[in-house]
């Protein structure tokens, strides 16, 4: 009887052990995660600055993004390196009364455009990962160029178009992964630069 007792104690001991131990992610392993953040800056500053419109009609403000894409490689159990690539944009349209050629009332037609691609090379430490759950602090950098269009009907006005002085982006936050199935799962992201102040999705695991 005592054998029998040791004996199960001893796998019960087994799986329990392996169970703690078990990782999402370990050294080899690629992640991928499919992402979408809050806010998109550009469309809040172009919905508070005409909430209170003046002479302006029929304006339309909207937004994609911030949205990604990121990879990452596990370079040991705890750390590992990828690649994020992000995509966001804003857009203003509305009218507005001015004069034409002979002086008389007329409506144009007024669009500001604004959009941001980057990519960058990311580092990540992994605090904690278990089975289930991944925990992880992220740094990155790299190229990110946002661009400005300015147009309009108006003959009389200057139409532009810019680009960043400095096409820099960069990441600093933590994430969280949660994987409801052995390779599929949901991630959320906290932090500030590419990727908004907050950022969820799905994640895969290879």
């Amino acid at each position: 009887m005592n054998v029998k007792r040791i004996i199960v104690a001893s796998v019960l001991a087994f799986f329990a052990s392996n169970s703690l131990n078990a990782q999402v992610f370990e050294e080899g392993n690629v992640g991928i995660d499919v992402y979408y953040g809050f806010p998109n800056l550009y469309t809040a500053v172009f919905k508070t600055a005409y909430a209170n419109s003046g002479t302006e009609t029929d304006i339309s403000i909207g937004g994609i993004g911030p949205v990604g894409i990121r990879g990452e490689y596990l370079l040991t159990d705890k750390l590992g390196i990828g690649m994020d690539l992000g995509f966001n944009n804003s857009n203003l349209t509305f009218k507005d009364v001015g004069t034409d050629s002979n002086g008389n009332p007329t409506t144009y037609d007024y669009t500001y455009k604004t959009q941001k691609i980057g990519a960058m090379v990311t580092l990540n430490y992994h605090f904690i990962d278990n089975d289930q759950i991944d925990f992880y602090g992220v740094f990155g950098m790299g190229y990110g160029n946002r661009s400005y269009k300015f147009e309009s009907t108006d003959p009389s006005y200057t139409e532009a178009s810019v680009k960043s002085l400095v096409p820099v982006a960069s990441r600093l936050g933590i994430g969280v992964r949660y994987f409801f199935t052995d390779n599929i799962g949901l991630n959320l992201g906290l932090g500030f630069g590419q990727g908004g102040v907050a950022n969820a999705g799905i994640s895969f695991k290879f």
